[in-house]
């Protein structure tokens, strides 16, 4: 089952090692919020100088952590609370290629104990740390518009809409099968990568940091006189920006029709729904049925 929880992304194009000021940082936005659980299990594949070559994962308190992140001279960090529908992770890694750029990100699961709203996190790194940007998204929407596996879009999703343009990716060492791939290039709610593992969302509030605009087709300028969104707010930091109440849960209709507004402000793009109709439509079109309008 996709997950149905708010997720973040926040890209930094560096955080000083050891990153214990950004794992403190995590831990404090949790505790606030009552979602800091007793204990993580700590992955030992993230960001360390070390090798760990006989040690398992280890379940330690998030005090503990930061001592191993300090010990060990740690420059990233994954950690888990488990694999069940409670379970919640938090990641904090650089991308390889792309220089220094470092991605905090995480993975909840529904019933997991975990805020539901990321803006104290994302401000306070924020105000740390010069940043890219950070984003806050209805996962099941962002999964949705990003399904690019056929086989995947009917077992999540239902019925792929009948005017979408398929290809096959080929396999790339020749031995695995090749693959139905779903174009998603016009989707609303697609991902732009800027750097590779570091991507841009168009979601309904984004905090912009000064490093975003090398990759923007627009200034900051531009953004600022822009009129359709519902709150601006210019700090020394960020720029925050919301153009819609909630997160993005439609393609279609008004939400998609400003989704189509980000995509041409910010990368001169356009973007349709649904796929080759060359519009956005008025009335909600295909999706999982958990998100299409309720009707009485």
């Amino acid at each position: 089952m996709i997950s149905k929880r708010r997720y973040f992304e926040i890209a930094i194009p560096s955080v000083p090692e050891p990153v214990v000021d950004a794992w403190r940082t995590l831990v404090s936005v949790l505790s606030k919020a009552k979602s800091l659980p007793q204990s993580f299990y700590l992955s030992q594949i993230a960001g360390h100088r070390d090798e760990f070559k006989s040690e398992e994962d280890l379940r330690i308190s998030a005090d503990r952590i930061s001592d191993v992140i300090s010990e060990r001279i740690l420059s990233g960090f994954h950690v888990d609370t488990g694999h069940s529908s409670r379970s919640v992770a938090y990641s904090l890694r650089h991308m390889k290629d792309s220089g220094r750029q470092t991605v905090l990100n995480c993975r909840i699961e529904n019933e997991a104990k975990a805020p539901d709203d990321w803006t104290l996190l994302i401000e306070a790194m924020m105000i740390q740390w010069p940043c890219i940007g950070g984003w806050q998204w209805d996962h099941l929407y962002r999964m949705w518009q990003w399904m690019s596996s056929e086989a995947g879009y009917e077992r999540n999703f239902g019925p792929i809409p009948p005017m979408v343009t398929r290809h096959i990716k080929k396999s790339v060492d020749e031995i695995g099968a090749d693959r139905d791939i779903v174009d998603i290039s016009m989707n609303p709610g697609r991902m732009k990568e800027l750097l590779v593992g570091v991507h841009f969302y168009p979601t309904a509030e984004m905090w912009l940091g000064p490093h975003f605009w090398q990759y923007a087709s627009c200034s900051k300028e531009e953004v600022l006189a822009a009129n359709f969104f519902i709150e601006k707010r210019d700090t020394p930091h960020f720029l925050y920006l919301k153009c819609w109440p909630r997160p993005f849960t439609r393609p279609d209709g008004e939400q998609g029709r400003m989704q189509q507004r980000i995509w041409k402000l910010f990368f001169h793009e356009d973007c349709e729904w649904p796929p080759g109709s060359g519009i956005i439509c008025d009335e909600p079109m295909y999706g999982p049925p958990e998100l299409m309008p309720k009707t009485s």
